[in-house]
């Protein structure tokens, strides 16, 4: 039969730890593993129920001396859940302790238990309970923005599931501007006033969202003031921000529509399944974005296709008419109508797909520029445009392509040309697209002083119509560069 050390050392290994309160008295003992299993230094046990009491989680203290003086006064065993006190960085601590009233020979009256770590069976169903619950948000919220029409409730109702949910105060969704160069906060809560719809997170690696855009992968943020990767835009320091997740919101494209942020004041444990569950939401709030954009694009190129027809069939007479009456030779008159034919209907393909909406700049070159592969490098932003000046860039980039076929770069084996362009805000705050076209070996291209009918389709496109500025240099090669106000969506 085991002696007493045996039993000790069983209760040990198997991290269980007994205990005897002499009841209505500050007398508690208890075997001296306890102290492992409650995360208290050796020693620092003094044998006194306030000692116990000291060590309870404030939040639940109350419950378990409830459950307590209720096994005194019913007599029946009783078994309870509770934390140890809070410990700075460091996660919960559970604690299951079961016991009941037993009797000495003497009379005098006992409290007899058990104690036993439980922290990692009530992590697994803590995590399990989020899960279902992720879930069944996830499923609510997907049947919602089916039936949804407006997308800024569809937004909002996300940013309150990922609060409610995931028990955090502040929630967020940027959008990407169509300049390209930063977010826009267009839904969230828990943000100072007047900040929803108006304010602006930056892209750049040093912030959480342009960090995250990069990586095309959710971020979680274990302490943002202990945080390496990047340093946080001052919106999320401004707001006492310690932990968070954010994740990208796919775009109908190329392009994302911008990221869904959550932030804790406290630091918190967020794991890769919380960051699933956000990338769930985003996924919905994309696919609700997608949904209002296509039907919105419908909607307008249905009533562009009607307005548009008469104006396209007067553009093509004036090209026909230009280039033939400008023209000597007819062979070489009917390739160049036919090549800015070609350019035209590209120019309206990228548009009309976009519903004659904002359209992407990047495309339209890529589009325009096709047949020149690799030997023409475009760099710039992926800026959306109005839809009307993004066609005309694309009748602009083919005049140019074809001077420098006739006169430059583009007309050696091996010779390339550069195009770059930017977006800027101008002291006055005027907004300014700003494009280049740079080419080495070009001896002539169109102009200002130029007077052939590119010549003139480029001036009158850019100086006239969109009241922008052409800048030439020729100091080495040919670089024509146009600034031009940036115009309202589309």
């Amino acid at each position: 039969m085991a002696d007493g050390a045996d039993l000790v050392e069983g209760l040990r290994l198997g991290k269980v730890g007994v205990w005897r309160w002499k009841i209505d008295t500050n007398l508690l003992s208890w075997t001296a593993n306890l102290e492992e299993i409650h995360a208290l230094a050796a020693g620092s046990f003094d044998g006194t129920l306030a000692s116990f009491q000291n060590d309870l989680h404030p939040e639940d203290a109350a419950g378990v001396w409830q459950q307590i003086i209720a096994c005194i006064d019913q007599g029946a065993p009783y078994r309870t859940v509770y934390r140890t006190i809070p410990r700075p960085g460091l996660p919960d601590l559970w604690i299951e302790a079961a016991g009941g009233v037993s009797v000495a020979p003497d009379g005098t009256a006992y409290l007899t238990g058990v104690c036993t770590d439980v922290t990692a069976r009530v992590e697994t169903e803590q995590r399990l309970a989020r899960r279902q619950a992720q879930q069944s948000a996830v499923a609510a919220f997907g049947s919602f923005a089916l039936a949804e029409p407006e997308f800024q409730k569809i937004m909002d109702r996300a940013v309150h599931i990922a609060a409610d949910v995931l028990q955090v105060p502040l929630t967020k969704i940027l959008q990407f501007a169509d300049s390209a160069d930063h977010l826009v906060l267009v839904s969230g809560l828990g943000w100072q006033e007047g900040l929803v719809g108006s304010g602006k997170v930056g892209i750049e690696r040093e912030s959480q969202a342009g960090f995250t855009l990069l990586a095309q992968a959710p971020v979680i943020v274990a302490d943002l003031l202990s945080e390496t990767r990047f340093d946080g835009p001052q919106l999320l320091h401004d707001h006492g921000v310690r932990s968070g997740i954010s994740v990208i919101i796919p775009g109908s494209g190329f392009r994302p529509f911008g990221v869904f942020g959550i932030h804790s004041r406290d630091v918190r444990r967020f794991e890769a399944a919380d960051a699933e569950f956000l990338l769930s939401l985003a996924n919905i709030v994309a696919a609700a974005a997608r949904q209002v954009e296509a039907a919105r694009q419908q909607a307008l190129l249905v009533r562009e296709m009607a307005h548009r027809a008469g104006n396209m069939l007067q553009l093509v007479n004036s090209i026909a008419g230009q280039t033939f009456s400008a023209a000597s030779d007819p062979k070489l008159a009917r390739n160049s109508f036919s090549a800015r034919l070609s350019a035209l209907a590209r120019s309206n393909y990228i548009v009309s797909r976009s519903g004659w909406g904002a359209t992407r700049f990047a495309e339209v070159v890529t589009e325009t520029l096709k047949p020149f592969g690799e030997r023409i490098t475009a760099t710039g932003r992926d800026i959306l445009l109005h839809p009307d000046l993004c066609f005309d860039m694309g009748l602009v980039l083919h005049e140019l392509a074809s001077n420098s076929l006739k006169f430059g770069a583009l007309g050696r084996t091996l010779g390339s040309v550069n195009i770059h362009w930017t977006y800027r805000v101008e002291a006055d705050g005027a907004r300014i697209f700003s494009f280049e076209w740079s080419d080495p070996e070009s001896t002539a291209a169109p102009d200002a002083s130029a007077t052939g009918f590119g010549s003139k389709l480029v001036r009158a496109l850019i100086e006239q119509k969109w009241h922008g500025t052409i800048t030439k240099e020729t100091q080495t090669g040919f670089r024509l560069r146009f600034d031009i106000p940036y115009p309202e969506r589309g």
